[in-house]
C-alpha cells in the first residue's frame, strides 16, 4: 500500500517522464505544464506532501521558467539530471531534518499510536534511504546518458524504469514486513491485556 501511495505522490514526475519521453521540445513543454499543474492540484488536495511536494514545486517552477519561458538549451539538455538531482537532494534533506519523506505516506495507513514507534521510524529511514539510492542511480544514469548520446534513449529509459520498479518492490516488501511485525506486536498486547 505504501508503494502505491508513493507512486501517487510521484505521479507528477511520472507523468512528466512519460510525456517528455518523445524528446521533442513540445512534448517536454507539455510534460512540464501538465506535471506543474498536477503538483499544484495534488498539493491543494493533500495527495502530495512534505519534501517531495516541495521538490516538485521547485523543479517544475524552475522548468516552467527556464524551459517554457526562456527556452534555455542547457537546462533542456540537462533536464533529466536536474530532475533526478532534485529528488535525490529532497530525499537527503528529508532524512537530515529527521523527517524521512516516506513517513508522510506511511502515516496514511498506520494507526497514530504507532507513529512514534522506533520500528515505524526506522522503517521510514530505511525506505527513504532506498529511494535516495534510486534517485542517485537515476542521476548517474542521466549523467551517463549525456556522455553517450549515440545510445538509443529507450535503453536508458528502460534502465530508469527498472530502477524505479526495484524501488517500488523493495518498498512493498519492507512495508508488508513492518505491517506483519506491527500486527504481531498488537496481538501480543491484546493477548496480554486479556490475562
Amino acid at each position: 500500500m505504501l508503494a502505491i501511495k508513493l507512486l501517487v505522490g510521484f505521479s507528477p514526475w511520472i507523468v512528466f517522464w512519460i510525456i517528455s519521453s518523445a524528446h521533442t521540445m513540445i512534448s517536454v513543454q507539455i510534460g512540464i505544464g501538465v506535471a506543474a499543474a498536477l503538483v499544484v492540484a495534488m498539493g491543494v488536495m493533500g495527495l502530495h506532501r512534505g519534501m517531495i511536494l516541495w521538490a516538485g514545486v521547485v523543479f517544475f517552477g524552475f522548468a516552467l521558467i527556464f524551459v517554457i519561458g526562456l527556452h534555455n538549451l542547457w537546462v533542456i539538455q540537462h533536464l533529466g539530471v536536474i530532475a533526478s538531482v532534485t529528488l535525490f537532494t529532497a530525499a537527503l534533506i528529508s532524512m537530515s531534518v529527521r523527517q524521512p519523506f516516506t513517513l508522510a505516506y506511511a502515516r496514511q495507513s498506520v494507526p497514530q499510536e504507532f507513529w512514534q514507534d522506533h520500528a515505524f521510524l526506522r522503517g521510514g529511514y530505511i525506505t527513504t534511504a532506498i529511494w535516495t539510492l534510486v534517485f542517485l542511480a537515476n542521476t548517474l544514469l542521466n549523467v551517463v546518458k549525456l556522455g553517450y548520446p549515440q545510445i538509443n534513449h529507450w535503453y536508458f529509459s528502460g534502465l530508469e524504469l527498472g530502477i524505479l520498479l526495484l524501488g517500488v518492490l523493495l518498498t512493498t516488501i519492507l512495508a508488508e514486513h513492518a505491517k506483519r511485525q506491527r500486527l504481531a506486536r498488537q496481538a501480543d498486547m491484546d493477548w496480554g491485556g486479556r490475562r
